[in-house]
C-alpha cells in the first residue's frame, strides 16, 4: 500500500469512537509499522521517521509491545499531539501526491512545517449559500 493510502487507514482508526489511546495502538500497530520510510515522500520522511521512534520509546512490561507500553505511559496532551502528528502527516503526503503538488510546491516559499505547531495554511470556504 503507499504511503498516502497508509497514512489514510491509519487517520480513519483514529477518528473512531474508542478511547483515543487505544485508537494510537491500533493505527501505529496495524497501518503505521508495516509502511517503509522510503515510500514516505523525502520532506516528510523525517517526521515519519520521528514519529517511529515516538511510538518505540517506553521499554514493554511482559506480555504487552513496545507500542502498548510507550501510549499507556503517555498523558492525554501528549495522545493528542502525537495523533494530530498523524492526521497532520497525511494531509502533507497526500498534498505531496496530488497532480497540484508540484504547482503548490513551486508558488509555496521553502519554509518546514512544524508539526508540532501547524497553521491554518487555506482560507475556509463556506459551504453554504449566504441568505439574502
Amino acid at each position: 500500500m503507499s504511503a498516502w493510502g497508509t497514512l489514510h487507514a491509519a487517520t480513519v482508526e483514529l477518528a473512531k469512537g474508542t478511547p483515543l489511546k487505544q485508537r494510537l495502538v491500533v493505527a501505529f500497530s496495524m497501518h503505521l509499522t508495516g509502511l517503509d520510510a522510503g515510500a514516505v515522500p523525502a520532506p516528510l520522511r523525517g517526521e515519519f521517521i520521528s514519529l517511529l521512534e515516538a511510538f518505540e520509546a517506553v521499554t514493554p512490561l511482559r506480555g504487552e509491545t513496545a507500542i502498548q507500553a510507550t501510549v499507556r505511559k503517555m498523558s492525554a496532551d501528549e495522545a493528542d499531539r502525537i495523533a494530530s502528528r498523524i492526521v497532520t502527516l497525511f494531509g502533507q503526503v497526500a498534498r505531496a501526491s496530488s497532480p497540484r503538488a508540484a504547482e503548490h510546491a513551486a508558488s509555496s516559499t521553502n519554509q518546514s512545517f512544524d508539526f508540532e505547531n501547524p497553521r491554518e495554511e487555506a482560507a475556509v470556504l463556506p459551504l453554504f449559500a449566504l441568505k439574502a
